[in-house]
């Protein structure tokens, strides 16, 4: 999403480590108030973050990514081993390439939900390749959820 990652965390304290809580939440806030609003460091416009922030919210509710998630959480305690590294490793295989998928499907439905656009228009607006919008625009049309009129993908007009 071009978002800076610190600022995300994802820190572990149990119920009987308050101060550690406590010392964590403070810390992240910090970081937080360094970085600035949302998008401004990362040079992305307020029109441009609320799009993509859509997206991630679609992604977020989306069963495919929570069923992998969970997955991956089954795995981890089958293994039992839940270090960092190991977890990142997992994420990096399994949930990073399902998140930029879906983030991307996400773009190009909404951006077709304005109106029809050439490949172009899409590859432009989502700085993604089109290795990438291809199969996304195959897979919605196969689905019956787009239609290409010429050089133009639009959502399929309901019957």
């Amino acid at each position: 999403m071009g978002i800076d990652l610190n600022r995300l965390a994802l820190k572990w304290a149990s119920a009987a480590e308050a101060p550690l809580f406590v010392q964590i939440v403070t810390d992240f806030t910090e970081n937080i108030k360094k970085l600035g609003p949302l998008g401004e460091k990362e040079g992305i416009s307020p029109e441009d973050l609320k799009f993509r922030l859509k997206a991630a919210r679609k992604v977020a509710e989306n069963m495919r990514f929570r069923t992998a998630i969970g997955n991956i959480a089954r795995e981890l305690k089958k293994m039992g081993d839940y270090a960092y590294e190991t977890i990142a490793q997992k994420i990096d295989e399994k949930i990073t390439p399902l998140v930029k998928k879906l983030l991307l499907e996400e773009e190009v439905k909404e951006l077709l939900k304005r109106g029809p656009a050439s490949i172009d228009t899409l590859l432009q607006k989502t700085g993604a390749s089109s290795d990438d919008i291809v199969p996304i625009l195959e897979s919605l049309a196969k689905k019956g959820k787009l239609e290409k009129q010429g050089d133009l993908w639009q959502p399929k007009a309901k019957e």
